[in-house]
């Protein structure tokens, strides 16, 4: 019984052992350098084609392609054109109007139809005493001369009879005018300097969020470029290690050809250059991951490479933390924007008090015309004037609006007082 189980045990030990040995063929032959997945010349770092750029050369293509810096120019230069708009509202209104009207009948008063009876009588009674002053004046008296003046009168009379009996013309059916007018506020209750000064502080503004647009831009790419500088030497140094293991795991084999070691530090050795491989390829996936960001940053289709190094140096001397709170204080963009709503808030309460202001505006005009009816020539030529308006009731809600604008001073005030307080903290 005794020699049966020995003879069993050495047939399991001696097709362990065959079979040790050929798992360590298989891996010998899986494991040569020639089919290693290091994929070393597929990296970044060693392609020799792949265009690199210094971080200022990245820096100026990020400002020639970024599309949200370019969104904030335009913003820059919208608010300019709206702080050029405020100031011209100092320039009179000059407009030039044309007017054709067709009327459905003449203008014009018939006393024959509308049955004057005065204006005749009194015609009548003119050229009745007319006539009794001839027949009543003694024929020596009355000369040629005098009975042809008579004549001539009572004529001129009976002319203005026909006249008053015919239809008076005041316009014709086509009227046509035109006229140049002016209109120009002298007093509108402070709000044209309000809205330049509003349009001066919303152009400042404009400016801080493009400078915090920038500020923002350049630290993702920093961010980017150096975090590939930094996966770069990771992935290169944990191949190096891969390169090691694997040398390492080659030479336990041959020294458990030849019996000097145990087939468990063979397996120690495949291990660890398993675990260096795995590492190795997590690193190059995130190089891989790091180039796509930072050729999405650059706006590049091909690939490129940071050609800067990481260094640090730690001889220099930072300054104190104080330091950078204060600079941070008079200068950071999020900052001087809060303080540009504070003052863009109160110049919105003055606008809404001008509402309840007078106003006071100089208006002309010189009127162009046909002058031929009796309407048009009545139409002066030119007129000038002053107008002024009190505003009493209005629907617009001009307390509220007042209202609103003074607590929306209120808001921003406290949301700058806030922001100090979290600086200063930190």
């Amino acid at each position: 019984m005794k020699k049966t189980t020995l003879f069993v045990l050495s047939l399991l030990f001696s097709s362990s052992l065959s079979a040790i040995d050929e798992s360590s063929q298989n891996i010998q032959e899986k494991t040569k350098p020639s089919s290693l997945s290091l994929a070393e010349n597929n990296a970044p770092f060693n392609n020799p084609n792949i265009q690199k750029l210094s971080l200022k050369n990245a820096w100026a293509r990020v400002l020639s392609s970024h599309e949200g810096l370019h969104a904030q120019e335009y913003a820059i230069k919208r608010a300019s054109k709206m702080k050029l708009a405020a100031k011209l509202s100092f320039l009179p209104q000059i407009d030039l109007s044309a007017f054709y009207v067709y009327l459905s009948n003449p203008i014009k008063m018939d006393f024959a139809s509308q049955k004057q009876p005065g204006i005749q009588k009194a015609t009548n009674q003119i050229h009745q005493g007319l006539q009794n002053i001839q027949q009543n004046i003694p024929s020596q008296v009355l000369t040629p001369q005098i009975q042809a003046g008579m004549q001539g009168v009572m004529q001129g009379f009976g002319a203005l009879s026909s006249t008053l009996e015919a239809p008076l013309l005041f316009s014709k059916q086509n009227v046509v005018l035109g006229a140049l007018s002016i209109i120009y506020p002298l007093y509108m209750g402070g709000a044209r300097f309000t809205m330049v000064r509003i349009a001066d502080l919303m152009q400042k503004d404009a400016n801080e969020v493009y400078r915090l647009k920038k500020l923002s831009t350049f630290q993702e790419l920093v961010k980017v470029y150096y975090g590939m500088v930094l996966n770069a030497e990771v992935a290169e140094t944990l191949e190096e290690v891969e390169k090691g293991h694997y040398k390492h795991f080659q030479n336990a084999l041959k020294m458990q050809k030849v019996g000097q070691i145990a087939r468990v530090e063979t397996l120690g050795a495949q291990v660890a250059y398993d675990k260096a491989h795995i590492a190795s390829i997590k690193a190059k996936d995130v190089l891989e991951t790091s180039q796509l960001s930072f050729n999405s940053i650059l706006s590049s289709k091909d690939d490129l490479s940071p050609s800067n190094k990481l260094e640090i140096h730690t001889e220099k001397d930072l300054p104190n933390l104080s330091w950078f709170v204060s600079s941070t204080l008079n200068s950071y963009p999020a900052l001087r924007t809060l303080e540009n709503q504070v003052q863009i808030s109160k110049e919105n309460t003055k606008l809404q008090i001008a509402k309840f202001l007078p106003q006071v505006s100089f208006f002309g005009s010189y009127i162009m015309k046909q002058n031929n009816s009796v309407f048009e020539d009545m139409i002066p030529s030119w007129f000038v004037g002053v107008a002024g308006r009190m505003p009493i009731l209005s629907p617009t809600g001009r307390i509220q609006k007042y209202q609103a604008s003074k607590l929306a001073e209120l808001q921003v005030n406290s949301e700058q007082i806030q922001a100090k307080k979290t600086w200063n903290c930190w």
